[in-house]
C-alpha cells in the first residue's frame, strides 16, 4: 500500500483551477467515509468485493492525517495492507483533490465536501448513506432547513443512492425533497456492510477477533451502543454524557457470565479514548461496526440506527434511553411501542432484562419478524457483489416530469418580504417545483437571520433551500462564477431562475449559471452580465424581462411566471 504526502496549499483554488482540464481516470475509485475519519461501512465492503474480483482498479482511500495509523490497522486486519493498488491520501491534500477530480467512481457513506466537490461530467457518484433512520432527518427535524442543504446537494449529484429498504427511500424523497429534482437511481438491494452478518466473518478475521477479545463460549457477549441526540444545548458537556455511559457499563459488567463491550458515537470517541475508565470496555479500533455486530449475542442501544442492521442476525435487542429529552428535541419516525424489543429508561430494569431474556423474548417474536421483513428483507449476503455490478453498469439519468424553478432568496431576510410574497411562492409551487437559493453570510447575521427564518419557515413546505457558501477566494471570471453556481445547486440546471431583486449582486452572478431561462426585475448591470455570458432577451413587460439561451426556450412557461409576478407586483 502506498502512502502519499500532505500539501497545505489552498485546495479549493487548486481543485477549481484543474476542474475542466484533467482527464478522468476510468480505472480509479475514490472512497471517502465520514470525511476521512474511518475505513468501514458499505464503501469499504464494496472495496473488498472489488479487490476480490481481481479487476485492475486503483483504489484511493481518503483519510484524516490523525486517522492514518488506525486505517492501516483496518487494512492489516483484512490482509490488504500490502496491496499495491490501494492508496491512502490525506484529507484536503492536493493528492486528494487530484483523485477527487479524476477518479471515475466516487463512493461515500455520508456527505462529501460541502464547499469543494462538484461532480464532473463522466464521473459516477455513489452514496451508500449510513443507516436506516429512526431519528428524524432533513426538513422533518427541528432546524432542518439549513442543516439539510449539503445532504440535498450531495444527493442530487448522486448517480446511485444505495438504501437498505423502501422505508428509508421514502424518507429521503420526502424529508430531503428529492422528488421532482433527483435524476439518479435509488437502489434497494441490501447494504454491502451487512453481508458479513449473513455469511459470517472469513476464517482469518474471525480468528483475529476471538484472539483479541478472548471470547468464552460460556459467556454472553453484549454490545452497548448509544447514539447522540444531535442537540448540544441539552448535552451540556461530554463529561456529563460520559458519566451516564460509565454508570451503565459498570452496572452491566456486574451481571454474571457476561462480557460487556462499548461502541460510543463518534461525537464522543476522542473524549472516551482519553478516559482510562473506559479501557476495560473498549475493543480494538480496527474492528468495524458490523464486524462487532456479527459476533455479539445481545445489542443494547437507544436510537442508533445500527439496530436495523443487527436485525439481520435474528438476535435480541434491548432499547435503553438515558436521554429524557431525546424524542421531544429531535424526534423519531417510529413509536417506542413499535420497537422489536423491550424499552426502558431505568438501569435497574435494564439489568433485569439482560439477566432474563427468555422471560420477554417470546413477546417480541412477531414484532421482530415484521421489522426484519420491512427493513432487512434484501439482506442475503450478496449485496456487495450486486452493488459492484450496478456501479460498473451504465448510469442513465431519468428525465424530470415537472418544470423546475430556482428563486433567488437573498431578500427572504428583508422585512419587506410580505404575505403577498409568501402567497406567490405557494401559488407557483402548485404548478412547478420550487427551490430557493440563499446567501449564507447574510442570513447568519442576527437580525437578517431572524427575518430569514421567519420568512422561510412560512414557505418551506413548498420549497427546498440551497445555500451559497461565501467563499473567500471568489474570482469574477466566467469559468469561476459558473463553477460556484454549480457548486451551490449540485450542478442542476433549472428551467427558470427568478430574480425579483432590483439590485445586482455577486451571488446573482453565480446563480445565472444554473438556469436555461432567467426572469428578473429590470437592472442594466445584470442585463450586461447576461449578454456577456451568452443569454439574449426573449420577453419584456413593464417591470420584468426574460433572458434565455438557445432557440428552444419554453416561452409559454416564461409568460405564465411573468404574469404571476406582475399580478403580485413582486419587487424586493
Amino acid at each position: 500500500m502506498k502512502r502519499l504526502a500532505n500539501d497545505n496549499d489552498d485546495v479549493k483554488i487548486y481543485y477549481d483551477a484543474h476542474y475542466q482540464s484533467w482527464p478522468i481516470n476510468e480505472r480509479a475509485v475514490l472512497y471517502e467515509m465520514q470525511d476521512g475519519q474511518e475505513l468501514d461501512d458499505s464503501p469499504f465492503a464494496i472495496l473488498r468485493e472489488w479487490i476480490s474480483s481481481g479487476a485492475s482498479i486503483e483504489h484511493i482511500i481518503v483519510a484524516k492525517e490523525n486517522e492514518i495509523d488506525r486505517i492501516n490497522r483496518v487494512l492489516k486486519f483484512w490482509d490488504l495492507i500490502e496491496r499495491q493498488n490501494i492508496r491512502v491520501v490525506i484529507y484536503e491534500s492536493k493528492e486528494h483533490m487530484r483523485w477527487l477530480l479524476t477518479a471515475k467512481y466516487i463512493i461515500t457513506n455520508a456527505m462529501i465536501f460541502s464547499d469543494i466537490f462538484v461532480k464532473r461530467p463522466g464521473q459516477i457518484f455513489v452514496n451508500t448513506w449510513h443507516g436506516t433512520p429512526l431519528k428524524k432527518m432533513g426538513y422533518a427535524m427541528p432546524g432542518g432547513v439549513m442543516g439539510s442543504w449539503n445532504v440535498i446537494r450531495n444527493a442530487l449529484m448522486t448517480n446511485y443512492l444505495i438504501l437498505p429498504n423502501a422505508y428509508t427511500a421514502e424518507i429521503f424523497k420526502k424529508d430531503y425533497r428529492l422528488d421532482n429534482l433527483y435524476t439518479g437511481r435509488i437502489i434497494l438491494g441490501g447494504y454491502p456492510r451487512n453481508d458479513i452478518l449473513v455469511t459470517g466473518l472469513p476464517k482469518k478475521q474471525l480468528q483475529k477477533f476471538h484472539d483479541e477479545i478472548s471470547l468464552d463460549s460460556e459467556k454472553q457477549l453484549i454490545l452497548y451502543a448509544p447514539t447522540w441526540s444531535g442537540d448540544t444545548t441539552i448535552i451540556h458537556s461530554s463529561s456529563q454524557e460520559l458519566e451516564v455511559y460509565l454508570n451503565t457499563l459498570e452496572s452491566l459488567s456486574k451481571i454474571p457470565n457476561t462480557i460487556i463491550i462499548f461502541k460510543p458515537h463518534p461525537y464522543f470517541q476522542n473524549a472516551i479514548s482519553l478516559d482510562r475508565r473506559f479501557e476495560t470496555y473498549l475493543i480494538p479500533d480496527y474492528f468495524g461496526t458490523n464486524v462487532i455486530l456479527s459476533q455479539v449475542d445481545l445489542l443494547i442501544t437507544d436510537y442508533s440506527s445500527l439496530f436495523f442492521d443487527y436485525l439481520t442476525t435474528g438476535r435480541p435487542i434491548i432499547f435503553f434511553d438515558s436521554k429524557e429529552n431525546y424524542q421531544n428535541e429531535r424526534g423519531t419516525y417510529l413509536k417506542i411501542s413499535e420497537l422489536p424489543g423491550p424499552y426502558t429508561k431505568e438501569i435497574s430494569s435494564l439489568i433485569g432484562l439482560v439477566q432474563d431474556i427468555p422471560s420477554w423474548h417470546e413477546c417480541y417474536i412477531d414484532k421482530y419478524a415484521r421489522f426484519r421483513q420491512r427493513f432487512v428483507s434484501y439482506e442475503d449476503g450478496m449485496s456487495s457483489q450486486r452493488m459492484v455490478d450496478i456501479i460498473k453498469s451504465r448510469s442513465d439519468e431519468k428525465s424530470l416530469s415537472n418544470e423546475t424553478i430556482l428563486f433567488n432568496g437573498e431578500d427572504f431576510s428583508d422585512k419587506n418580504f410580505t404575505e403577498s410574497h409568501r402567497k406567490l411562492v405557494k401559488r407557483i409551487s402548485l404548478s412547478y417545483d420550487i427551490s430557493v437559493a440563499i446567501f449564507e453570510s447574510h442570513v447568519l447575521e442576527y437580525w437578517y437571520g431572524y427575518q430569514f427564518f421567519a420568512n422561510i419557515d412560512s414557505v418551506s413546505k413548498y420549497t427546498r433551500v440551497f445555500v451559497n457558501k461565501n467563499s473567500q477566494h471568489r474570482r469574477s471570471g466566467k469559468t469561476e462564477v459558473a463553477l460556484n453556481g454549480r457548486r451551490m445547486t449540485a450542478a442542476k440546471q433549472f428551467n427558470m431562475l427568478v430574480i425579483p431583486q432590483s439590485s445586482f449582486s455577486y451571488h446573482q452572478k453565480e446563480l445565472t449559471s444554473t438556469a436555461e431561462m432567467i426572469i428578473m426585475a429590470k437592472n442594466p448591470a445584470r442585463e450586461l452580465w447576461l449578454l456577456k455570458i451568452g443569454f439574449t432577451r426573449s420577453l419584456e413587460s413593464k417591470n420584468w424581462e426574460v433572458f434565455g439561451k438557445g432557440h428552444h426556450q419554453n416561452l409559454e412557461f416564461a409568460k405564465n411566471i411573468m404574469k404571476m409576478l406582475e399580478e403580485k407586483n413582486v419587487r424586493l
